[in-house]
């Protein structure tokens, strides 16, 4: 049994068909990338694996968690590397820690309490209140 499970994933918007027939088993511990041309339909795979957009047809297994039906949970459970950051340039590292919180349904007291941890573990100890914009693309 994998972390990520596709069997038979089919996507289509409208007439055109973005993923066909794709199948995967992405075991524990693995790395895995997903590469192609532009128009290949890797955001629109990730979008399904994350529960973000619902295949037309197949089905998708993330953490044992059936998706799209179980998507938070097994939101709750992963982290994702764009690849562009989603910050908002207007906020506080502390601030976008809490934002992003609130998109896992972690509570805002719960996140508070997480951010000098995270941070610390990020190499950012001491960064909570700096500007999004003061940081280096890697620090981001």
């Amino acid at each position: 049994m994998g972390v990520l499970v596709l069997r038979g994933v089919h996507k289509q918007f409208g007439a055109h068909e973005v993923v066909r027939d794709l199948s995967l088993v992405i075991p524990k511990g693995s790395c895995f990338g997903l590469l192609g041309p532009n128009g290949a339909g890797k955001t629109t795979t990730l979008r399904m694996c994350l529960g973000l957009t619902t295949p037309t047809s197949g089905s998708i297994e993330l953490l044992g968690h059936p998706l799209p039906a179980q998507a938070v949970a097994a939101r709750q459970r992963v982290g994702v590397v764009p690849q562009f950051d989603n910050l908002d340039p207007d906020f506080t590292c502390a601030e976008n820690m809490l934002v992003w919180g609130r998109y896992f349904g972690i509570s805002d007291a719960e996140s508070k309490a997480k951010t000098p941890a995270l941070m610390a573990f990020a190499g950012l100890s001491g960064r909570e209140n700096a500007s999004i914009k003061e940081l280096s693309g890697g620090m981001k």
